[in-house]
């Protein structure tokens, strides 16, 4: 049976637990407010730490583009189904549309060189959250829900 990686974690510090969570599961859920007002839920990839913002990335024109440019208020979760962990980030993206950030999100990511490579790179938009509440949960009772803002 699959141990929780919780348990190996100082989990008074909310970044470490979050990074730590997050590469264990590279494929999370992004919760936004859709074009039609209604909730959707869709894959999503977390990029990297820097100076303690976590940073993600959308591409410009496409819909998760257009709907957090409108509803910039957003949530991402992930859960692990055998040791029933999870973690859900709500924050409020703010776009950082630069060639510095651009770089890093490539860097991090072989989905992005894969799809978006060349001309389509600048169609990239990388972002961070601001105002971030982290909530960390297990169903193990020693581990139990942890609160964090970073």
């Amino acid at each position: 049976m699959k141990k929780s990686i919780l348990k190996n974690l100082d989990m008074s510090d909310g970044m470490v637990v979050t990074l730590a969570m997050l590469r264990e599961y590279p494929m999370q859920y992004i919760g936004v407010i859709g074009l039609d007002g209604k909730p959707k839920v869709k894959a999503f990839e977390f990029k990297f730490e820097e100076d303690g913002k976590l940073w993600f990335d959308t591409v410009r024109g496409k819909e998760t583009w257009k709907e957090i440019s409108q509803h910039p208020d957003v949530e991402i979760t992930v859960a692990d189904n055998e040791t029933m962990d999870w973690i859900r980030i709500s924050g409020k993206v703010r776009m950082q549309d630069d060639e510095k950030h651009r770089q890093k999100v490539f860097e991090a990511s072989p989905i992005l060189r894969k799809y978006y490579s060349g001309s389509k790179a600048e169609s990239v938009v990388p972002f961070t959250l601001d105002n971030v509440r982290v909530e960390v949960s297990s169903l193990e009772p020693e581990i139990g829900t942890h609160i964090y803002k970073l």
